[in-house]
């Protein structure tokens, strides 16, 4: 075993090495041409009882990006997850990734044959085994049965992981444990990752390290993610499209942006998804466009300047309402928007005023008696201010 790791360790620096000497930083998108054929949707028939409670599903999931499963905890998201992956098997039960029987009658493909790699809420890493070691477990028995798509110096760089591979896990943070967690998953060649609340057992300041990480593997590696969650705000950072769970069953699933509308998600905090793309950056603030109106956000002290596109994640309770643009005003970013509905907000004395700004839905939280002193009716135009600090 000594042997083995030494040996693998030799070949993962040196690959490294070479990658660095081409100049070679990050994972390229291009390098999306050799991945394995991604799960691109997962056939679900399922009944699970457990004492007073059911899960009970038969549905299909689209696998693009990062798909969310959200809902209350004790809603059966985790149970769910467990039975994609074959760590707990169900009477009955038929599960089918892409044309592959997963589970149908006697049939049932054991964990170690399903093409997937997972994360946990704690990364289980062995302690006897400094990070390099732990990344490699169980990279060499993979590779001897499929092929290889991820090299390790790929996706040591990939996660910026080279200080970190002599270390011993008690060493490490719980976001760098995580960092080598998810590491670990993607040497296991996945065509789809299941994430179990990775970031549920970290501070505030670990969730911040290891999110960038979880956004750029899902960005340039292609590899469609199934996370689970109950964190509305940890899924509007990562995800792409979200699936509300509710008592046992799936309650609606869609876009982010759109799936933020249904009421369900109001008690968690209303908030909206916008896709905005830079103009440059001016006195420290960001200046992005949405078709042709203008809005600015202080820019992240970590940005480089090189990204494009972004997107914005807006409190519906930062939004304000006006019939016409405010001159005197300390709101930079007045928006020209559409309204298209009224929801009902957790509190009785409010609403939540349903926009559209350039084909992208966007919310605000008013009072009832605001929404009637302006007059506001469905299809009447206004104009949305937010203030630009209150964008992120």
């Amino acid at each position: 075993m000594n042997n083995i790791i030494s040996n693998l360790k030799s070949t993962v620096i040196s690959s490294l090495t070479s990658a660095m000497q081409q100049g070679w930083q990050h994972f390229t998108p291009e390098r999306q041409a050799s991945q394995p054929p991604a799960a691109q949707s997962l056939q679900l028939q399922l009944t699970v009882k457990r004492g007073a409670f059911t899960l009970e599903l038969n549905h299909s999931l689209s696998l693009h990006g990062v798909t969310a499963l959200f809902g209350r905890s004790g809603c059966g998201k985790t149970t769910l997850l467990r039975a994609i992956a074959g760590l707990d098997r169900h009477a009955g039960a038929q599960i089918r990734c892409n044309d592959v029987i997963w589970q149908q009658g006697n049939r049932f493909m054991p964990v170690y044959q399903r093409r997937i790699g997972m994360v946990f809420q704690h990364s289980s890493l062995l302690p006897h085994l400094t990070a390099l070691q732990n990344l490699l477990y169980g990279f060499k028995r993979r590779v001897k049965h499929s092929t290889v798509q991820l090299e390790p110096a790929q996706v040591i760089s990939l996660l910026e992981l080279e200080s970190l591979l002599p270390l011993q896990p008690e060493q490490l943070s719980g976001g760098q444990r995580q960092r080598i967690a998810l590491g670990r998953a993607l040497l296991s060649q996945p065509e789809l990752l299941l994430l179990d609340e990775p970031l549920a057992s970290l501070d505030q300041q670990s969730r911040n390290e290891i999110l960038p990480f979880l956004q750029r593997v899902a960005h340039h590696t292609g590899i469609p993610m199934l996370l689970v969650s109950h964190q509305l705000d940890d899924v509007v950072k990562l995800a792409d499209q979200l699936v509300l769970m509710q008592d046992g069953r799936i309650i609606s699933q869609g876009s982010l942006p759109q799936q933020l509308l249904q009421p369900e998600l109001a008690a968690s905090g209303a908030m909206s998804l916008l896709y905005a793309q830079s103009q440059g950056c001016n006195n420290h603030l960001l200046q992005l466009s949405i078709g042709k109106q203008q809005l600015q956000l202080p820019a992240p002290l970590s940005n480089t300047g090189t990204q494009t596109a972004y997107r914005l994640r807006i409190q519906a309770r930062d939004v304000a309402l006006s019939l016409k643009p405010l001159n005197d005003s300390s709101v930079s970013n007045q928006l020209k928007v559409s309204i298209s509905g009224f929801n009902n907000a957790p509190h009785p004395a409010e609403t939540l005023v349903q926009l559209e700004l350039v084909g992208q839905p966007l919310q605000a939280l008013l009072t009832k008696q605001s929404a009637e002193r302006l007059g506001l009716q469905v299809g009447q135009q206004v104009y949305a201010q937010i203030k630009a600090v209150a964008l992120d």
